[in-house]
């Protein structure tokens, strides 16, 4: 495994939830954010599932796409 495609994930990724977990948590504290309230649940499935959906598509760019070009296997 080449650790340099890896080490990029992991510090953007990393960094990028560590900083959306901080924002949640003011947020919900800063009482901004209210999981009783049907648009703001909505709101955090959108941003935890936007975070996950690029975080596949990285991995499948990072990954993958280095074997189409060669014609190699997926």
């Amino acid at each position: 495994m080449n650790m340099l495609r890896i080490w990029p994930i992991i510090c953007e990724f990393g960094v990028g939830a560590i900083l959306c977990l901080i924002g949640i948590w003011c947020g919900l504290r800063g009482g901004y954010l209210n999981l009783k309230n049907a648009d703001d649940r909505r709101l955090l499935l959108i941003l935890v599932g936007g975070y996950f959906f690029m975080l596949a598509i990285m991995c499948v760019f990072t990954f993958l796409s280095p074997n189409w070009a060669g014609g190699g296997q997926l």
